[in-house]
């Protein structure tokens, strides 16, 4: 799957101010399919963590801290099996290590935000947030306050919803789905909203390398199928051919 681009130094713009209100529901509206597409793996890790050892109050709580489906699962299904702490952090970091692409990314949109605001906005950084973002911000038509609101709307309304849908799956006690199903969701997920987002040949080649490889390689060491399936698809992007008539 292609790298996400970096941007140097976006353009301000002298369009009319919006209303906060419109702009934080923008980001709401433009990130809710996203959401609907997430709300079953959050149900599946909350029925993990209600069916685990681990505190209820603990478990949900990891949502907002680790905020990647695979990640938390995986650290999840570890606590409950008593694995060193140690290489539980290594699996979650290694699984989480794409999220470096996607905040050197949305790093350029929010350069002159004071860095206590820019921790914040770092928290909330995955898939679906990049690519509602990036593809919203090139449009060039929000200025640094216009991106921060719909940044804040559209992060706000998928932390949340990751949350409840986990804090009600604990709350009914709903059954765990297939194990090799769950492990294989997240990176699946992933190459679909790559093949969405970015339609033309070489992403097209990286989503499905990517998806491959994300079911060839289930149960690889250290829950690293999301890292392999990442960096494959990239590699297989890159050697793609260029559509014709694109640069």
């Amino acid at each position: 799957m292609s790298a996400p681009t970096q941007h140097a130094a976006p353009q301000e713009t002298s369009a009319e101010p919006r209303r906060a209100s419109a702009l934080v529901l923008e980001g709401v509206r433009d990130i809710t399919p996203m959401v609907l597409g997430v709300v079953p793996f959050a149900l599946a890790i909350g029925a993990a963590i209600g069916s685990s050892s681990i505190p209820s109050a603990a478990g949900v709580a990891s949502g907002p801290a680790i905020l990647a489906g695979s990640a938390q699962l995986t650290t999840v299904q570890m606590l409950d099996a008593g694995v060193a702490p140690v290489v539980i952090i290594a699996s979650a970091l290694m699984i989480n290590a794409r999220i470096l692409l996607y905040s050197a990314s949305m790093a350029p949109w929010f350069r002159e935000e004071p860095l206590r605001r820019r921790l914040l906005l770092a928290v909330p950084v995955i898939d679906q947030l990049h690519f509602t973002c990036i593809p919203r911000f090139e449009r060039g038509d929000l200025d640094q306050r216009g991106r921060r609101l719909y940044y804040a709307g559209a992060a706000g309304w998928l932390v949340g919803a990751w949350v409840m849908a986990q804090a009600l799956a604990v709350a009914v006690g709903a059954r765990l789905p297939d194990a090799a199903g769950l492990r294989v969701a997240a990176p699946l997920a992933m190459a679909g909203l790559l093949a969405r987002t970015l339609p033309d040949r070489r992403s097209v080649t990286a989503a499905a390398s990517a998806a491959v490889l994300a079911v060839v390689g289930v149960g690889l060491p250290l829950h690293s199928t999301v890292l392999v399936a990442a960096v494959g698809g990239m590699l297989a992007g890159s050697l793609a051919p260029v559509d014709r008539g694109r640069s």
